[in-house]
């Protein structure tokens, strides 16, 4: 049986449930009034909808938590996704009792948590969502975050005019997407094959070509844009990956970079220590951060972020991250020091490839009794550790396969 009593003194309320002692300052009489009322109704009926009334007064998780629609712990007042015991911080709840209230779809902020809960560090969990609305990231609908990325273009690229042609097309295609929000297969490629021809490669529509004599116009056409796009991006020929952009790191220059192939890092080798700005691991970050570390010679990379490979965000730079996994899909124009940010991301599907082997390979882990991700730390009170039982994550990585499958 629930015992609870309780008095009110002014605009302060003590009670006590089941022995457990409560104190709530309440901003005017009218809301200690409320509380009171709640309280003296629960006691009267301590029923579960009674007691969680109760407990959302005295609760910010728990009053956000049920105003969303969500699960909630009434001991601890933690909040959950249905099904899950992994708490969503305030900040993100907060997110989702705005878009539940206005009825703004879910999809990309509910996507972003399910991922960011298959992350074992508990502090990248409790302090990305926050860290994300600080700056100018986007999230997909499938839960990605956009970042960016600042390279060198790589020197041992040989073939200066397969350059130009990859460039051209990563280039063009990224241009029709975001600004003519159209598809890239809605035009094709031609070259100039006149000596004298101001630019080497150009577009038009597919309509419009159709309508051409090629040899009057002294032009070759070179195929639909989208198609030539994932030819570079997606082949296997060795003479076609030879032609698409390689691009190299800023500090090293020593790793190779192309746009549709994850760029990895062992989890274990990056500094998971937010403390450290500057450490071991992939950097990526928010325009601010990109445009401060770019310079006239670099190229700017669009990438998407699982946000259960995010390793650390820095506490005194929070403009970049580090990672252990970014998915470079396009380039972003670059000029004068600013950046043209892309608003949305269209290469989701290609990196769901890449998510689902993942996935795949994690669950063999979990069915083995190991870790689906392993990190540096080996103390047991690390909040890189991860303690979480084998079934909650079996449950988050079987659910995230459904999703996007």
């Amino acid at each position: 049986m629930t015992n609870i009593q309780a008095v009110k003194i002014g605009n302060v309320v003590n009670l006590s449930i089941n022995g457990k002692l409560h104190k709530k300052n309440c901003g005017n009489t009218e809301e200690a009034d409320q509380l009171y009322k709640l309280v003296l109704i629960a006691r009267e009926n301590p029923t579960d909808a009674n007691l969680r009334a109760v407990r959302a007064f005295l609760n910010e998780k728990t009053r956000v938590a049920l105003l969303a629609g969500l699960e909630t712990d009434l001991e601890t007042g933690d909040a959950f996704l249905a099904g899950f015991n992994t708490p969503i911080p305030l900040t993100l709840l907060e997110v989702i009792k705005e878009y539940h209230e206005k009825n703004y779809p879910l999809d990309a902020i509910i996507n972003f948590w399910k991922l960011l809960m298959i992350n074992p560090d508990v502090r990248v969990r409790e302090s990305l969502f926050k860290f994300i609305t600080t700056h100018d990231f986007v999230l997909t609908d499938k839960g990605y975050m956009v970042v960016y990325k600042a390279v060198y273009r790589k020197d041992e690229q040989e073939n200066p005019v397969a350059k130009e042609y990859a460039e051209f097309i990563t280039n063009k295609y990224l241009f029709v997407k975001t600004k003519w929000s159209c598809s890239p297969n809605k035009y094709v490629v031609y070259q100039n094959l006149a000596d004298d021809a101001t630019e080497l490669y150009e577009i038009t529509k597919f309509e419009t070509a159709q309508t051409w004599n090629t040899k009057e116009r002294n032009i070759e056409i070179l195929g639909k844009l989208g198609d030539l796009f994932s030819a570079i991006v997606n082949s296997d020929n060795k003479e076609t990956n030879d032609a698409s952009p390689k691009y190299t790191d800023m500090h090293s220059r020593t790793m190779t970079i192309e746009l549709g192939v994850p760029v990895l890092m062992e989890r274990k080798e990056c500094d998971s220590d937010p403390a450290r700005d500057c450490s071991y691991g992939l950097h990526v970050g928010a325009t601010k951060y990109v445009e401060k570390f770019a310079n006239n010679g670099s190229v700017i990379l669009v990438c998407l972020v699982n946000p259960a490979h995010v390793v650390a965000v820095p506490e005194y730079d929070h403009s970049k991250m580090r990672v252990a996994e970014y998915f470079p899909y396009a380039l972003a124009t670059y000029s004068n020091g600013k950046i043209d940010i892309v608003e949305e991301a269209y290469f989701e599907d290609d990196y769901c490839a890449y998510e689902l082997q993942e996935l795949e390979e994690a669950i063999a882990k979990v069915k083995a009794e190991q870790l689906p991700i392993s990190t540096k730390s080996d103390d047991p009170k690390s909040t890189e550790m991860e303690t979480r039982p084998m079934s909650e994550l079996m449950k988050m990585l079987e659910n995230r396969l459904v999703d996007i499958a």
